[in-house]
């Protein structure tokens, strides 16, 4: 269990440190920067609906409430969807190397 912990907690580190590169996200997904297409700092809604996610889930990102989404709460969304994607993945391997009757990693 200890084990299974820091392994999480190791790989969740490693996602948040290096960003997109263990996300399922396209190529074409655009960060903050490409997505500021005025140079404000912040995202409108047309300017978010270059994303998909952003599109879906704007209200919930706009933590502020006031219509526009800062670097920050993009950056906090986008980095809590990216942590869970990671979590996903490591709870559907280790689900699917584990035999829940006898313990073992080995499927007989």
């Amino acid at each position: 269990m200890q084990v299974t912990k820091a392994l999480l907690v190791g790989i969740s580190a490693f996602a948040l440190s290096t960003g997109a590169a263990l996300a399922d996200r396209p190529k074409s997904d655009p960060g903050f920067n490409k997505l500021d297409s005025n140079n404000d700092g912040y995202l409108s809604r047309a300017e978010a609906a270059k994303n998909p996610t952003l599109t879906k889930n704007f209200k919930q990102a706009d933590k502020n409430g006031d219509g526009k989404l800062s670097r920050t709460e993009y950056l906090t969304f986008m980095t809590k969807k990216d942590l869970g994607n990671v979590k996903d993945k490591v709870a559907g391997s280790k689900d699917k190397d584990r035999n829940a009757a006898t313990g073992s990693s080995k499927q007989k």
